[in-house]
């Protein structure tokens, strides 16, 4: 695989999974409210599944970014916010 795309995909990949953990935690908090089941659901266990899997992969983008990280430091920058956002989500409705 062309370097460059994979560049790109370790780029675009992170963002995507943090907004899809995202609208699960709002999918949640809207067909929850304020008070979780009692057990997991499917949701809990994607959420966690799509975090887990950003954080390597925000890692690989930074490992094949060493040369030019100051370039790429605006992508990573909104790879890490998103990822924090879907955690702060989480926290904020109290899921």
């Amino acid at each position: 695989m062309d370097p460059r795309t994979v560049k790109r995909i370790s780029a675009y990949a992170p963002m995507v999974l943090s907004l899809a953990a995202l609208a699960i935690v709002i999918e949640g908090h809207i067909e929850f409210g304020s008070l979780p089941p009692a057990d997991e659901g499917w949701q809990a266990h994607l959420f966690q599944l799509l975090m887990v899997l950003a954080a390597p992969i925000i890692l690989l983008y930074i490992a094949i970014s060493w040369r030019s990280l100051k370039q790429a430091l605006p992508v990573l920058a909104v790879q890490v916010f998103l990822w924090l956002l879907a955690l702060g989500a989480l926290r904020f409705f109290n899921l």
